[in-house]
């Protein structure tokens, strides 16, 4: 589980704009997209390498949405900031049984965080930006991506397609 490693490194990457705020990194693997009453959202994507727990298999992957919600909670004159993370897993194509968790790099951890920390900038401080947003560092993948196998295309994140109905048991 590779997560202890997002903390720190959206905190070095937030702190200097954040105007003193305190932001809190979340995992959260209920939100879905465009149910963000109160929340801003921002989705990516980014490549990672999968490992099935099951047959042993590893797999990499160019198309792994991660979901973003956030907001700057304000209370009379405290401010401060939570972010919701939501990593979508896939399915071994050979065991096709349990989801599998991504495990991302750290130099693309690095990336969703700073194109993450731009967001907050301008839709939480209103700041006026570039919209150059750094690219995540691909791999080799040997195969196309597999939509019926990822959780992502099954909600039918953008901007990969909908397949509710390929799905029947969800882990």
């Amino acid at each position: 589980f590779d997560t202890m490693e997002w903390t720190p490194i959206f905190q070095s990457q937030a702190s200097p704009y954040t105007q003193g705020d305190n932001w809190q990194l979340l995992f959260d693997d209920t939100i879905v997209e465009d149910q963000t009453a109160g929340w801003e959202q921002y989705i990516r994507r980014t490549v990672a390498s999968f490992h099935c727990s099951l047959c042993r298999r590893t797999w990499s992957s160019n198309i792994v949405p991660i979901l973003f919600h956030f907001r700057l909670n304000k209370k009379n004159k405290k401010h401060w900031g939570t972010v919701k993370v939501r990593r979508y897993r896939q399915k071994c194509k050979i065991c096709r049984e349990a989801l599998m968790w991504p495990s991302i790099s750290t130099v693309n951890i690095e990336i969703l965080m700073e194109n993450l920390v731009k967001n907050i900038r301008k839709k939480c401080y209103h700041e006026v930006l570039d919209e150059n947003l750094g690219e995540y560092v691909r791999e080799h993948v040997k195969s196309p991506h597999e939509t019926e196998l990822c959780e992502g295309c099954f909600d039918g994140i953008y901007p990969l397609k909908r397949l509710r109905g390929l799905f029947l048991t969800r882990s």
